[in-house]
């Protein structure tokens, strides 16, 4: 049965947001109506304008934002990730601890099943990281696969490796690795293509539906209106068009289909393709916007495909394709309609990353009587992404530059991963990781995000990892890259909604948007920089309906 809800509110004494920071410090009213921004000024004026069945918020001088927009992150994932068992560090800070979590786990699991765990994270453990005997202990009678916070890398235990018949004998997949111990023997660690050994089991479309309700319940509280769907497969959409139908889609999410599988992210190349399924295929509640493909791992986990070896090693990651195998599949993906949106963390795979979504352009142009028109309709106007895009070099810069992809930057891995990235990378490569200073100065789109549930979805994490490059700990990673709240702010509003074409309706508070607004404790030009990940919301609202409120609204 469908929900109805109503889509009509009005905002009285807000400090209205306006993108660049120039806002206006005397308090505004904000109404919307059938869930459209209708009108933008006087107070007083606002409420002589409120429908009699809208309800009025009085905001009391407080910052109204438009709704954020978080623009790389995996709802089904999280939504998952919420049956499984919670290995976070700030849950299992100890080795000790994840062995107590996995075996209440296996007690609840049936004999011989998978006991499924997830997020440490060894560099921010006491002690370090759990090991395989670690696992063994924990649960002797089950196979258990453990996933990494970067989902680049798992560990699982003596059953798990037995179950799926790795030896030391066996070699390493395409893409991936067996990591092993001095004798040769696996140690438990698959890293990237490694990780799809393991048959797994699939969430079938009931229990990502749950978990998908109390993932809208989270993105509402920290802000969030709008997601972008970066392992989009056929659950999370039947997920989102069920909730939709039933009145209780109360994100608006942009999915990009996962192109190839990689662990348990299914992949959907072959069911999407030759479907007519496009981008901008949709409606603003659910708008489809491309494919997604990933080239390399993670920093934090040393799979990243960088150029020179990590800190204290002869490592350089992984590169999980060489170009002319995975090069026909985008041009099929941009004959088909789709934008590309291609996972690159190293500098290898930043420029691969790069040479894909040319490549393809120019293979795909080549069919029309005028190539170089084709080529800049299906390269530079489609606003192609270089997922991450951690370290890019000087020569991809000006190719960001010059075919206008979008560096989508992971900057929330400062705050959460900064204290790993440091300690893989070094200060020098640290002075341009996620280098938003550089981006906005070149004139490069680059809205940031969280990769959740890789980091936490918080928006004020990434906004003050942004302004002040200050990790979890405490630690300066770097002042190379530091960038202002406003330019932060405006990276999860109007230059986030750049990323789905979304720049006249989405990111702004004006007449003709749509209705997303945030209510926020505090003002954030007035606290201090350091206060910025203590930012909270007190109002939430999505398409006019009040999807969040605490009792101080």
């Amino acid at each position: 049965m469908t929900e109805q809800t109503p889509r009509s509110v009005t905002v009285v004494d807000a400090v209205v947001h306006r993108p660049t920071g120039r806002y206006r410090p005397e308090p505004q009213g904000v109404v919307v109506e059938d869930g459209v921004i209708a009108f933008v000024g006087d107070s007083h004026e606002a409420q002589r304008r409120t429908a009699p069945d809208a309800p009025v918020v009085d905001a009391r001088g407080r910052y109204l934002m438009p709704g954020l927009i978080e623009t790389h992150g995996h709802p089904g994932l999280y939504a998952r990730l919420a049956l499984n068992a919670d290995c976070r560090p700030s849950v299992t800070p100890r080795a000790s601890d994840v062995v107590e979590v996995i075996r209440g786990a296996a007690r609840e699991t049936g004999a011989g099943e998978w006991v499924i765990g997830w997020g440490y994270d060894e560099h921010r453990m006491d002690g370090g990281g759990p090991t395989r005997a670690d696992l063994d202990e924990a649960a002797p009678d089950h196979p258990v696969y453990l996933k990494r916070t970067c989902a680049h890398m798992a560990l699982v235990n003596t059953a798990a490796l037995r179950r799926m018949g790795i030896t030391g004998e066996t070699p390493d997949p395409p893409g991936g690795c067996i990591v092993r111990d001095e004798g040769g023997e696996p140690t438990g660690l698959l890293q990237e293509t490694a990780m799809s050994l393991a048959d797994l089991p699939v969430s079938g479309p009931r229990e990502l539906l749950d978990g998908m309700r109390v993932a809208q319940e989270d993105f509402s509280a920290w802000g969030l209106t709008t997601v972008h769907d970066m392992s989009t497969g056929p659950l999370e959409m039947g997920a989102y068009l069920r909730l939709q139908e039933a009145g209780q889609l109360h994100t608006r999410f942009r999915p990009w289909y996962f192109a190839l599988k990689l662990g348990d992210f299914h992949g959907s190349y072959d069911e999407v393709i030759g479907t007519g399924i496009r981008s901008g295929l949709g409606d603003d509640m659910v708008r489809i916007q491309g494919m997604k493909f990933i080239l390399d791992g993670s920093v934090g986990g040393r799979t990243a495909a960088v150029a020179e070896p990590f800190e204290g090693s002869d490592s350089r990651g992984i590169l999980y394709y060489d170009t002319p195998r995975i090069l026909p599949m985008a041009a099929q993906a941009l004959r088909n309609g789709l934008r590309l949106a291609i996972h690159g963390i190293g500098e290898r795979a930043v420029e691969q990353a790069l040479d894909l979504v040319e490549g393809a352009g120019r293979e795909v142009a080549s069919e029309s009587e005028d190539p170089q028109a084709a080529f800049r309709e299906l390269v530079s106007t489609r606003r192609h992404r270089v997922e991450h895009c951690a370290l890019p070099t000087d020569e991809d810069l000006r190719r960001l530059v010059d075919s206008g992809v979008i560096a989508a930057s992971s900057t929330a891995f400062v705050h959460e991963l900064g204290d790993s990235y440091l300690k893989n990378l070094g200060q020098e490569r640290m002075n341009r990781a996620y280098p938003m200073r550089t981006f906005l100065d070149r004139g490069i789109v680059a809205p940031s995000n969280s990769d959740f549930p890789v980091t936490t979805a918080n928006p004020w994490f990434g906004i003050s990892a942004c302004v002040t490059r200050t990790s979890v700990s405490g630690q300066v990673t770097d002042t190379a890259q530091n960038i202002t709240v406003a330019e932060a702010l405006d990276a999860y509003t109007v230059e986030a909604a750049k990323a789905s074409f979304d720049e006249d309706r989405l990111g702004r508070i004006a007449e003709g948007f749509l209705g997303d607004l945030v209510l926020l404790d505090r003002h954030p030009f007035e606290v201090d920089a350091r206060e910025l990940k203590d930012v909270s919301a007190e109002l939430t609202v999505c398409d006019g309906r009040i999807v969040h409120r605490t009792d101080a609204a």
